[in-house]
């Protein structure tokens, strides 16, 4: 971690306990996705508030719903924040064959009525996506024809112009996040 820290922030920035910060923030890969609503989701609804994307599926029996639950005290941690700043907390799902938006509306929701689940219903796309954010994606076949996706943990943290300004490894802890968060969010550049 200390190598990515030193190779993608040379500005510097604020001090973070944890996240490493990406200095000059880097835009977003291409995305079309849906969201748990079956409306569009592409860049565009990225832009004019912060955003923290974590790699997940509904059927993973532990990390994911670990994090988002996390992520749901994170949330709840910066509600003193002015509205403009606190993150809205996206799912990006790597299980696009099961994880419809009907699914993924009934388990983002779970967490937080906040939350979006987004899906590119195909896992070609998925992978694609999540390959040029950095994000593994490996898929387990398992006995009796079900499978298990591997992924990543990491949270990646979105500026209001869509672009990616951080990212957390594991392990996660709620006040660490918060607090780098604050720390991201007190250094942007209001543009």
């Amino acid at each position: 971690m200390l190598l990515s820290r030193a190779l993608l922030d040379r500005s510097g920035g604020p001090t973070l306990a944890k996240a490493t910060l990406i200095d000059p923030a880097r835009p977003l890969p291409p995305m079309a996705f849906v969201d748990q609503d079956g409306q569009p989701f592409g860049p565009e609804q990225l832009r004019g508030h912060w955003s923290i994307l974590f790699f997940g599926f509904t059927y993973c029996p532990d990390i994911c719903p670990t994090t988002l639950a996390l992520l749901a005290q994170v949330e709840k941690k910066l509600t003193d924040m002015p509205a403009e700043q606190r993150p809205h907390i996206v799912l990006v799902s790597v299980d696009a064959r099961r994880d419809t938006p009907e699914r993924l509306a009934q388990y983002v929701k779970s967490f937080s009525p906040t939350f979006t689940g987004i899906t590119a219903g195909d896992q070609a796309a998925v992978e694609e996506f999540a390959l040029k954010m950095g994000v593994p994606v490996a898929i387990s076949e398992q006995p009796g024809g079900n499978y298990t996706v591997d992924h990543s943990a990491a949270i990646f943290v979105v500026d209001p112009n869509g672009a990616l300004r951080a990212l957390s490894s594991t392990p996660h802890e709620v006040p660490i996040i918060a607090e780098d968060y604050r720390s991201i969010v007190a250094a942007q550049p209001v543009s």
